[in-house]
């Protein structure tokens, strides 16, 4: 079966999706009232945050017995490392989670190795010099979106107990949202989440030398916001607040073109209604 995992303001929804025509939700995880939930799969397991400011910390949902049941753990760090709450998640292909926006420090990325243990990760590292907002990780590599300092930086983090800062490059906005890296790992893609923000597209060939291509708006002089942008092959897809959903065809990465839309607010212009 298929499953689609989503967040709402009360809690976590775990529904069948096998049959897209009639979605069955199938358990429902409570927890603390926030608008911000994010959630990654690893394995048989779900990893949710939220930024309530609780002493929730992670919720770890166990899986591996869908449909039937489900069993719901909570993690907060471990020794001096301890949250509450965090504003996003994301897990690498090797298995080590990113806890970022926590609440411990300024905020930066709490590495946690899941193939240790995936309901009791040990703490492996922490990145402690910036507030990350969100952040994309392939191999040894950290890309991290640290809004407030307005930069897209490159973080080396082949040993994670120590991770090390490359280079930086700021955004159209300086105000960094989201990245994330193409296929082949040449380019990368920034939102900066203002009114008025851009999708900014750079060359990353050379990390010591990165360098802008192309930024685009979907709706210019419009006051629209955009969220996260994604790759998906040659394309773009990026929640745009009260655009909606826009894709860009990014095969010239340096002229980046929108290609089609789905609008989901009847509202237009600046504001945080619509597609999040």
């Amino acid at each position: 079966n298929e499953y689609a995992i989503f967040g709402a303001v009360d809690g976590t929804s775990i529904i069948d999706v096998t049959d897209p025509e009639n979605p069955v939700e199938l358990h429902w995880i409570p927890g603390p009232n926030t608008i911000w939930r994010d959630m990654k799969v690893w394995g048989e397991y779900a990893y949710v945050t939220n930024e309530a400011g609780s002493s929730q910390g992670l919720q770890i949902i166990d899986m591996s017995n869908l449909p039937d049941e489900i069993d719901v753990t909570y993690y907060d760090g471990q020794g001096d490392v301890t949250f509450g709450s965090a504003h996003n998640v994301f897990i690498d292909e090797k298995g080590y989670a990113y806890i970022l926006g926590a609440s411990y420090g300024v905020g930066g990325a709490i590495i946690l190795d899941l193939n240790e243990s995936p309901t009791n990760p040990p703490v492996v590292g922490v990145y402690n010099e910036n507030y990350i907002h969100d952040a994309y990780v392939r191999g040894d590599t950290l890309w991290s979106s640290e809004v407030y300092a307005g930069h897209l930086a490159v973080i080396d983090i082949q040993d994670r107990a120590n991770p090390v800062v490359w280079s930086t490059i700021n955004t159209p906005s300086n105000f960094t949202h989201n990245c994330w890296l193409d296929d082949e790992g040449d380019y990368i893609y920034t939102t900066d989440e203002v009114s008025n923000g851009y999708i900014g597209g750079y060359d990353v060939k050379d990390i010591f030398d990165m360098q802008e291509l192309d930024r685009t708006q979907s709706s210019p002089n419009n006051g629209v916001i955009p969220h996260n942008t994604f790759v998906q092959g040659d394309y773009l897809v990026t929640s745009y607040y009260r655009d909606g959903v826009t894709i860009h065809d990014k095969t010239n990465p340096d002229n980046i073109i929108q290609v089609g839309n789905y609008d989901t607010s009847p509202l237009e212009g600046n504001g945080f209604n619509g597609c999040w």
